[in-house]
C-alpha cells in the first residue's frame, strides 16, 4: 500500500491529485482525502489572480453621479413623503399603476433604458409617481461623448414643471420606441439647479 505522504501527494500533478482524491473518496480515507484537498487549496491560492480591470472615465462617472443623485434622492424622502404606501393610497383607481421606488436595490440611482439599450452612455435616474404623473431627475451623456458634456435632465408633466419645454427637445435622440416618462422637460449643466427644480416639482406632485 502506498504511504501517501504530503511529500508524495505534493509531487503529483494536478490531474493525479485528482485521481488520487476521487479514489480516496471511493474507499472513504479521510485522512489522504484531507491532504489531497490540503494540497488543492495550496495549489488555489497559490494561482494568479487577474487583476480586476480598472473602471473607464465614463464608468466612474457613472458611478460619482449614481451616488449624487441618490443622496439627492434621500434627502428628498426627508422632505416630502415619497413612500410606495403612500403613492399606491394617491392612486386609486389608476389602472396599472406601480410605485416608483426611488433608487435601486443597492441604493443608487436607477439605470435608465436609454442606456440599457445601449443608445447612449450615461442614462441614470431618481423618480416617484403619484397617479398618472411621474417626476425624474436623470444624469445623461451620449454615446462616445465626452464626459464633461454630460447634462442634467428634470423629466414631468408639464403642468407640474415651470418652464418645462417639449420631451422631443430635451432628448432629441429619444426614437419612439424609447418611450419617456412624461411629456416635457428641463435640461442643466449643474447639478444643484437641477436638484432644486426636481424639488419645486415634486412639492407640487405631492400636495
Amino acid at each position: 500500500m502506498v504511504d501517501w505522504s504530503e511529500d508524495r501527494i505534493a509531487a503529483l500533478s494536478n490531474q493525479d491529485l485528482k485521481n488520487l482524491l476521487v479514489n480516496a473518496e471511493r474507499k472513504a480515507a479521510a485522512e489522504i482525502i484531507a491532504r489531497c484537498n490540503a494540497e488543492m487549496e495550496k495549489r488555489d491560492a497559490a494561482k494568479p489572480r487577474k487583476a480586476s480591470k480598472p473602471r473607464t472615465e465614463v464608468k466612474e462617472f457613472e458611478h460619482a453621479m449614481s451616488e449624487q443623485l441618490a443622496e439627492i434622492g434621500k434627502a428628498m424622502a426627508a422632505k416630502f413623503d415619497l413612500s410606495e404606501e403612500t403613492a399606491k393610497a394617491k392612486s386609486v383607481g389608476i389602472k396599472g399603476f406601480k410605485a416608483h421606488k426611488l433608487l435601486d436595490s443597492k441604493g443608487f440611482a436607477k439605470l435608465g433604458g436609454m442606456q440599457r439599450d445601449g443608445s447612449v452612455a450615461v442614462d441614470r435616474y431618481i423618480s416617484y409617481r403619484r397617479g398618472t404623473d411621474i417626476v425624474s431627475l436623470s444624469v445623461f451623456l451620449l454615446k462616445d461623448a465626452p464626459v464633461e458634456t454630460h447634462e442634467f435632465h428634470v423629466i414631468a408633466p408639464l403642468a407640474l414643471l415651470d418652464g418645462g419645454k417639449p420631451i422631443e427637445e430635451v432628448r432629441p435622440t429619444a426614437t419612439a420606441e424609447q418611450k419617456q416618462t412624461a411629456d416635457s422637460g428641463l435640461t442643466f449643466t449643474d447639478l444643484p439647479a437641477a436638484a432644486a427644480a426636481f424639488e419645486a416639482t415634486l412639492a407640487k406632485i405631492t400636495v
